[in-house]
Order: structure tokens, then sequence, then C-alpha cells
């Protein structure tokens, strides 16, 4: 798990102050960063006592109620700390999807559809008072571990997040890359297998990264592995086991020693290693991360340590040597923070930018 995000008080805040929203499909996070990109206690405490640096409000579907939802948390915020208006530089939205980034306005985000369309940036915005940008949630993380995480010091950095599918926010020289439709750094869609029998992606495409090396195309390929072969793994897949919980059984069966549970997470590691390959030609990020729910454990763990290590061996051993020798590689280190960290930072690049 990564360290705790280290807080703040507001009163030895760098100003302005920028509030980061990480968008989920039930659940809003709000967090308020200085320039610096250190996080601010926003004077609450959690279950067992902490401090808080993020608060959580339902994500509301009509998207009139949920500009009025986000108005009122950010004003109870700012209330709540003893801050003015005039101290917040800007407001950053991470949220799933595309967007159109002339005119401010998403293209079908997953779980939220019906936000598409509508002008919630320009609607915050004055109602606030202050700039409202949205930003993709990939990019948003990205940014996030750019500016304070495991990224800090680069120039570039993708960071590609491991699970149902596979995410990916590439910054370059602090500007994230979004293309020009919105699709930039849909990297879970790198073609990996060109046969026509290519396993087929969730998005109706076949042979695509996410479907080899993410949680649903590993659950598959385990499924696929078990049936002829006797391992531990065989008896613990039952027809009521859900596709998105068999890669944490693999994580266990590995931890214990299982062989074939291994071979099946560094395969997954080969196929990820392959599109990385893809990416470093394509666009020569100094260093890549590695984040997500599917990281099995990360460098907490031997197995994690193994993935990485497999992840980074096939990578040196496809690349162009003088990519690979200055690669850094490493699993990302500001876990759920860096959404809204990220949108926050952002919100502060948009604002420096525009010189509003």
């Amino acid at each position: 798990m990564p360290d705790p995000i280290a807080l703040i008080p507001v009163q030895k805040a760098k100003k302005p102050l920028y509030f980061g929203i990480d968008v989920g499909g039930t659940s809003m996070k709000f967090g308020l960063v200085d320039s610096d990109g250190a996080s601010i206690d926003l004077n609450e405490k959690g279950e067992k006592g902490q401090p808080l640096n993020v608060a959580k409000i339902e994500t509301e579907r009509d998207p009139k109620k949920a500009t009025s939802h986000i108005f009122r948390e950010i004003k109870a915020l700012i209330d709540r700390l003893g801050l003015d208006m005039k101290e917040i530089g800007g407001v950053g939205l991470g949220v799933p999807g595309t967007m159109d980034y002339a005119t401010e306005l998403l293209r079908r985000p997953p779980n939220i559809p019906s936000w598409e369309g509508f002008p919630m940036c320009k609607e915050l915005s004055n109602q606030l008072g202050v700039p409202v940008v949205f930003c993709n949630d990939a990019n948003a993380a990205a940014y996030g571990e750019y500016w304070i995480g495991s990224a800090k010091g680069q120039k570039s950095v993708a960071l590609l997040t491991l699970g149902t599918g596979i995410g990916c926010g590439i910054i370059i020289e602090g500007r994230s890359v979004d293309g020009a439709t919105g699709y930039g750094g849909e990297c879970g869609h790198i073609i990996v297998d060109i046969a026509p029998t290519a396993k087929l992606c969730g998005c109706g495409q076949r042979g695509h990264l996410e479907t080899y090396a993410a949680a649903i195309g590993l659950a598959r390929r385990t499924i696929a592995v078990t049936d002829v072969k006797q391992c531990p793994l065989r008896n613990r897949i039952t027809p009521e086991t859900r596709l998105g919980e068999i890669p944490k059984l693999i994580y266990e069966e590995a931890e214990k020693g299982d062989e074939v549970a291994l071979e099946l997470i560094l395969e997954a590691a080969e196929y990820l290693a392959i599109g990385i390959v893809s990416l470093l030609n394509t666009v020569d990020p100094g260093c890549i991360l590695l984040g997500g729910a599917m990281t099995f454990g990360g460098n907490g763990s031997p197995i994690g340590r193994k993935y990485i290590d497999r992840v980074r061996e096939e990578v040196k051993a496809r690349s162009f040597p003088a990519i690979a020798q200055g690669l850094t590689l490493e699993f990302a280190t500001l876990g759920g923070d860096a959404g809204y960290i990220g949108a926050a930072g952002l919100a502060r690049e948009h604002v420096l930018s525009s010189g509003k």
C-alpha cells in the first residue's frame, strides 16, 4: 500500500490553492492542494481519528444537481477552513472517458453518461468565480505522480493503471497528452496480437493490450489454463466466482508457491511489456509507472517485485538500448490520492498557461 499523504495545515499552505475532484461512478473525492502540491488537512477526522485529506460525496447522475452538489461541497470546505474564495486559483475535475477540450464538454463518460454535453465547467466557474477545467482521470493521476509522486523530477511520464482494463495518462513537460479528439493515452488498446483469433476486447476490437494484461483478460486466461492443468487455482474457481475476483486468487496462490499462478502473472507481465515498448517507441517518456488494483502487492510483495522485474526484463530485451538504459520503470506511490492531486495540478497548469 502507498504511504499516507503528508498533510499540512492550511495556515502553512502556499497560495493560491487548487481544488482537485476525482469523479468516480459512485462517489466524488474532493481534495485541496497548495501551489507546491502539498495536500491540505481538511480539519476533519476519519474513523480511526486520523486527519483527512479528502471529502467524499455521492456522484449525482443529473448534471445540474451534480453541479449544485459540487458547488456546495467546495463552499463548505472553504468555510470550514476559514478561507476566502480569492485564495482559490481554480478547480480540476478528473473524469473518466474522453472530452472535447475545445468546447469543454464530455463525450459520454463511463458510468455517468448523462453528463455528456452538459457545460459543467462553465456553470461551476460562473458560480465559484474561478477557472474550472475537466481532465481525464488517468491523466490526472499521471500528473499527480509527475508533480509530487514517483515521477517527481522527471520531464515526462506515462502512468499505466492496471485493473479491469488498462488506463493510461501521459505527461510531457508538464502537459497532458490529450490528443486531437481527446483519445490521447488510450494505451490499453495498443494492439499486441494481430491474429484473426486474437482475444476480443471490451471495446469490440481484437488483440488489444488490456485483453491480455488486465484483470478480466488474466481471469479468462486462468480459466482456460486451469481447465487443462491440475493446480490449486482449479479448486478455488467455481461457476459462481466473478472474473474480477480471480486475479486476487492468482496472487494468493502465487504467494503460496504455486508455479501455475506465478506463470500466469509473469505471462501478463510479458504482454504488458510489449505494450510498453510500443508506447516507448511512440512517446519516449523517461519514466513508466504502474499503478491500479492489479499490481500483485507492488514493492511490498515478492510476487509484485517478480512481476515488475519481468516487465523490466522484457522491455529491455525489446527496446532500443538508448531508451532502455535511461528508463525509470517503477510502481506508482500515490495510490488513490493521485487523482485529486493531479486534477488540482492540471487546474493550476491551466491557470498558469492561460494567464488567468
